[in-house]
């Protein structure tokens, strides 16, 4: 596993921004990209430019035998970012689409990607960037802020996947639930129950989270 900060100017959010990058393989076929939750002030920011998050290395390394062949993408959620009133702020919802698919994504432009939110990341995950014909599904990890008006684009071959785990407050909330309740009854969503944890990024980071997460962006990336 080969694990590096990107580190780049933005000119659309004009300032530094950054992502951890995990590359699984040398060929790799896919990328899976995680938003991380809300909270972040801009020294918080800051101070995560300057390390790797070492939080996902046991759960990857149980990918680097050579028949997974990817790219883990964590962003750290942005402390200038309105993200969670895109629903009536379009224009910082169209900038921060175009930030991640013009500058974040670019070194991927060829690959087939399943975007994926944790926590309140799921609203910088799923407000335009599934669009993107080379998005190929999506996902919530202890979901918070999903737009209740989700709808699956058409290209994508299946559901929003929404992980929660037992002692997860959040996802458990009630105005979370009747949003995820809403989305599986309109058939737009499956709901996955993790056997344990609650809401931390550290209790998705396991095989039946993230890990079944990637198993899954593996079987419907193109070949």
């Amino acid at each position: 596993m080969n694990s590096q900060k990107r580190l780049i100017h933005s000119a659309i959010l004009n300032r530094m921004a950054h992502a951890d990058v995990f590359e699984i393989g040398a060929e790799p076929r896919f990328l899976v990209v995680l938003f991380g939750g809300s909270g972040i002030d801009e020294e918080e920011y800051e101070r995560r430019s300057r390390s790797i998050i070492p939080l996902f290395d046991t759960l990857l390394g149980r990918f680097a035998n050579g028949a997974f062949q990817f790219v883990l993408v964590h962003v750290t959620a942005p402390y200038d970012v309105p993200f969670n009133r895109f629903a009536t702020e379009p224009t910082a919802t169209a900038n921060w689409n175009a930030h991640v698919a013009t500058e974040l994504f670019v070194p991927w432009a060829a690959l087939p990607y399943v975007v994926c939110g944790f926590s309140g990341g799921a609203a910088l995950a799923l407000n335009g960037l599934q669009s993107d014909p080379r998005c190929v599904g999506g996902a919530a990890l202890g979901a918070d802020a999903i737009p209740p008006d989700f709808v699956c684009p058409k290209h994508w071959r299946e559901k929003l996947r929404l992980y929660c785990a037992p002692d997860d407050r959040v996802c458990h909330h009630p105005a979370n639930r009747r949003v995820a309740e809403t989305l599986v009854s309109r058939d737009q969503a499956v709901r996955y129950q993790l056997r344990s944890g609650g809401h931390a990024l550290a209790d998705y980071c396991t095989p039946d989270g993230l890990g079944d997460l990637i198993h899954f962006a593996s079987g419907i990336a193109p070949t």
